[in-house]
């Protein structure tokens, strides 16, 4: 008995990143398939996507600003990472949050103020696709602007 030769789906695929871009597909279809199981099981889905949003900005000197950018997954923010640069003394002021909860202070209208500081948080805060995701920059320098920024991490599903 003579088998036929068997060819893998990809084996037509020429370079490299069409392969991956095939399996990441596939991945990506089964992962999808599963969560709609779990849905309809009344399970928890799979965490399957992990996306971060930063919020930038340079405030100038005695101004304040809020900058907002809607959450890109239904999930939840698992980390929320604040940086002051080096030079800001204390005097910037950031509170971090999203829609109508402060998180980090938790307390509604406290704010915190480093210098030459990255600290990163672990939280576990459930977020919804296109929930606002914000900061509140307060810069009482004087004379300086300063570039400061957070980067929330988020996991969850598309």
């Amino acid at each position: 008995m003579v088998y036929p030769k068997y060819k893998l789906p990809f084996e037509e695929l020429t370079t490299i990143d069409e392969r991956v871009d095939y399996v990441h597909n596939q991945v990506g279809s089964v992962q999808l398939g599963l969560n709609q199981l779990l849905e309809r099981e009344g399970l928890p889905t799979m965490s399957v996507i992990t996306r971060e949003v930063v919020l930038r900005e340079t405030v100038q000197p005695l101004v304040g600003i809020r900058a907002i950018k809607g959450s890109p997954l239904n999930g939840k923010i698992i980390q929320i990472m604040r940086h002051w640069p080096d030079g800001c003394d204390a005097l910037v002021d950031i509170a971090v949050g999203h829609e109508d909860t402060w998180l980090l202070p938790n307390e509604i209208d406290m704010y915190v103020a480093l210098n030459d500081a990255t600290p990163i948080v672990d939280v576990d805060e459930p977020v919804y696709k296109s929930e606002k995701l914000w900061m509140v920059v307060r810069n009482a320098d004087a004379v300086n602007a300063h570039a400061v920024s957070v980067t929330f991490i988020i996991e969850g599903v598309e």
